[in-house]
């Protein structure tokens, strides 16, 4: 069996946020500075001018780009939606994405553990949710993966058991490295099962932990 990483992540939810938060930052850079720009042309103090034009310029430039990279992050996660392939995984672990923050706690991105083509893979798919409880470690999701981008499918947590889903949450699993597989029998119930070398897996019979060694030997 061999693991790869390979897929990263794109959210709805995080593109919202920030096209939102640059929209608002240009809107407020142009209300604020034109409040103040007026002011001082009708008070004649070209000071007070010069800092609307600055302020406007910062808001509206630091504004603008907040949405460009939303709205880009936004449609790239809608173009995943529909264009991509679906797998069923299992959720492994969190990652804290620090880019996007909610009530000063970084937003979760789920590392997904699914099978392609034989392999198992990892994707990495943001959620624009601080709360991990609403995506219990070992849940089901649905996610899909197009051009090298994952996104999830929205309201696909579940508990719903998928093939194989104890490999996909063995830690003894290495997924950045490759590794080359082996058929052996299980030492516990002689079933006949494939194991990476160097690693470990259950057996589906007797849900025995078999492991092997690099060069192909049974330990444990």
């Amino acid at each position: 069996m061999k693991m790869s990483t390979s897929v990263t992540g794109s959210g709805s939810n995080p593109g919202k946020i920030m096209f939102y938060m640059g929209v608002l930052f240009v809107a407020l850079g142009v209300v604020a500075g034109g409040v103040w720009i007026a002011s001082a042309l009708f008070g004649h103090m070209p000071d007070m001018a010069l800092f609307g034009v600055l302020f406007a310029a910062v808001f509206c430039g630091v504004g603008g780009l907040f949405a460009k990279q939303g709205y880009d992050n936004l449609h790239a996660s809608d173009a995943v939606l529909e264009q991509g392939a679906a797998y069923l995984g299992k959720i492994f672990a969190y990652e804290p994405d620090y880019q996007i923050m909610m009530n000063d706690q970084p937003c979760i991105t789920l590392v997904v553990r699914y099978f392609m083509a034989g392999q198992i893979r990892e994707a990495r798919v943001n959620t624009g949710d601080v709360n991990a409880t609403r995506f219990p470690l070992g849940a089901t999701v649905s996610i899909k993966v197009h051009e090298g981008k994952a996104a999830l499918v929205p309201n696909s947590v579940s508990s719903m058991r998928i093939e194989r889903e104890d490999d996909l949450m063995n830690p003894d699993f290495d997924p950045i490295g490759l590794a080359s597989s082996l058929g052996i029998s299980c030492p516990n119930c002689g079933a006949n099962i494939v194991v990476p070398l160097g690693m470990s897996r259950f057996c589906p019979y007797c849900d025995s932990k078999v492991s092997l060694t690099t060069d192909g030997r049974v330990v444990g």
